[in-house]
C-alpha cells in the first residue's frame, strides 16, 4: 500500500509540474530572466554580457530588450548601449507599497464608514486600468452588496474609480481611456468621454464622487480619493442596492466618506 501510495504521490507531484510548465510563456518568462539578471548584477550590461549570462543568443533577445526599454523597465544608454532596470520599476513598486500602505491603514476608517451608513465598504487601489478592493467590510444587513477582498472592476465605471481618475495627471488618464474605452455595461453606463472629463471635474470640486447602476443593475456607490505623498492613490467605497441610493443619503454619505478618506490621507502623508 505505502509503494502504490509513494507513485501515487510521485506521479501527482510530475503532473503539477507539468501544469505549472504548461502555463509559462516563454517570452516573458525570459523577460523576467533579464531584469532578474540585471537586479543580481547590480550593473549595467550589455546586450553581449547578458547574452553571455543567460547563454541566449544575441537575435533572440534583441527584441525583448527593445520591449523592455520601450515600456520603461529597461534603461538603455544611447553612448555606452548598456541596459540597466528602468525607472517604470520604481513605478510599479511604489503600487505595490501603496496597496500595503492603504490596506494597513484604512481599517479604522472602513469601521466608522460601516458603522455610519450600515452599508458595505471597501478600501482600493488602482492597478494598471482597473480598481481593486484591499480590504472590505461587509453589511449586515438582509439587502446588501458582497464584497471581497482581491475583485477587480473597471476604473472607468465605478465611484471609486472615477474618485482616482479625477485626479490623476491627464497622460496617465489618457493612456487609461484609450486603453480601457468606455463600455456600455448598463443602459446608465457613461460611453461619452467628453461627459467622463465634465464628470470628472464636478468630482474634483465636491470632494466625492457616486455611480448608480453604472457598471451592473441593482448595485450603487459612493466613493472619495485617498492620497499619499500628493497623489491619489486609492479610495473609499460605499456600496449599497441601488435602490437605496436617495439624494440625502448621496449627501450624507459622501460628505461622511470625503471626510474619512481626507484623513487616511493625512495619516499616509505622514
Amino acid at each position: 500500500m505505502r509503494s502504490i501510495k509513494k507513485i501515487k504521490d510521485n506521479n501527482k507531484k510530475e503532473s503539477n509540474r507539468k501544469d505549472r510548465m504548461i502555463y509559462i510563456v516563454p517570452a516573458v518568462d525570459r523577460a523576467i530572466r533579464i531584469l532578474s539578471l540585471l537586479k543580481a548584477e547590480k550593473r549595467e550590461m550589455t546586450i553581449s554580457e547578458i547574452s553571455e549570462e543567460t547563454g541566449w543568443n544575441k537575435s533572440s533577445i534583441y527584441k525583448l530588450l527593445l520591449t523592455l526599454n520601450h515600456h520603461g523597465l529597461l534603461a538603455r544608454d544611447p553612448i555606452t548601449k548598456k541596459y540597466a532596470l528602468g525607472v517604470a520599476l520604481m513605478e510599479y513598486g511604489r503600487a505595490v507599497l501603496n496597496g500595503f500602505d492603504i490596506q494597513h491603514s484604512a481599517r479604522p476608517f472602513l469601521d466608522t464608514l460601516a458603522q455610519y451608513t450600515g452599508e458595505s465598504v471597501a478600501v482600493s487601489i488602482l492597478r494598471g486600468t482597473k480598481m481593486t478592493l484591499v480590504d472590505v467590510e461587509e453589511s449586515s444587513a438582509q439587502v446588501r452588496i458582497a464584497l471581497t477582498v482581491g475583485m477587480t472592476t473597471p476604473a472607468t465605471a465605478t465611484s471609486h474609480g472615477k474618485a482616482v481618475l479625477a485626479h490623476l495627471p491627464e497622460n496617465q488618464l489618457d493612456e487609461i481611456l484609450n486603453m480601457e474605452g468606455l463600455v456600455k455595461y448598463t443602459k446608465r453606463s457613461v460611453t461619452n468621454i467628453s461627459l467622463l472629463r465634465t464628470e470628472l471635474a464636478a468630482i474634483r470640486k465636491r470632494g466625492y464622487s457616486m455611480d448608480c447602476e453604472e457598471l451592473e443593475e441593482g448595485i450603487a456607490g459612493i466613493s472619495a480619493p485617498v492620497f499619499s505623498a500628493n497623489r491619489v492613490i486609492g479610495a473609499l467605497l460605499i456600496v449599497m442596492p441601488s435602490f437605496k441610493m436617495t439624494k440625502e443619503r448621496i449627501r450624507l454619505y459622501g460628505k461622511k466618506c470625503a471626510q474619512e478618506a481626507a484623513r487616511l490621507s493625512a495619516l499616509l502623508r505622514g
